[in-house]
């Protein structure tokens, strides 16, 4: 038998063909990265669904977390409760969008565990993710309750940041190490820590995945 396309599916399809149209225009002069093959005007694959992570208790926020909080305020996350948001296509044609601009845009550069910065050329882990978080809340209007920086051990156990997103179908993320958003669970780190939205005292959420 063959399938047919219901009508509300071609219509999510077709929004999502327009909008990244939007986001390829905005890109244009952008030059892709040697790893990738992808490109903006290309539709980006549905994400998969993911799942919650597994926390516990609370830590203290990194050090340099809380020099980075100073500098930028607009940053903190302390004022919007932790909230999971519902992701639309335009959502999720965003974040492919902002993830692999900033991927491009700046360049890998070790600049020492106690530098979290609000970089444009170049930095390293938290750099990546720090940009990430910020287009995603002033360019798209992302709520800043439902991202949050982590912190992780990649496979050689060397520390590790990444942005995740807290969506109702599961938690993603952001990584400068991959080319695509992926859904939390398939990335093989040792999860440590998150922001946690709402919580007084610069807390983060220990994570025990």
């Amino acid at each position: 038998m063959t399938s047919q396309t219901s009508p509300s599916s071609h219509a999510t399809q077709l929004r999502r063909r327009q909008f990244l149209g939007v986001l390829g225009g905005l890109a244009a002069s952008c030059v892709l990265p040697s790893e990738s093959s992808a490109n903006l005007t290309t539709l980006p694959p549905p994400l998969p669904l993911s799942t919650a992570m597994r926390e516990s208790g609370f830590r203290a926020a990194p050090v340099a977390w809380l020099r980075l909080i100073e500098q930028h305020p607009d940053l903190d996350p302390a004022a919007h409760p932790f909230a999971p948001m519902a992701l639309t296509p335009e959502h999720e044609a965003q974040l492919w969008e902002v993830h692999q601009q900033v991927n491009r845009l700046i360049r890998f550069r070790p600049d020492g565990p106690d530098r979290w910065q609000l970089v444009r050329s170049e930095g390293d882990c938290e750099d990546y993710a720090i940009r990430k978080l910020h287009m995603l809340c002033s360019d798209h209007g992302w709520p800043r309750s439902a991202l949050t920086l982590a912190a992780c051990h990649i496979e050689n156990g060397q520390g590790h940041a990444v942005l995740l997103v807290h969506t109702t179908q599961g938690v993603y993320a952001l990584d400068n190490r991959r080319r695509g958003v992926e859904p939390w669970h398939r990335l093989p780190y040792k999860w440590i820590a998150r922001e946690e939205p709402g919580a007084p005292f610069g807390l983060w959420r220990k994570l025990s995945a």
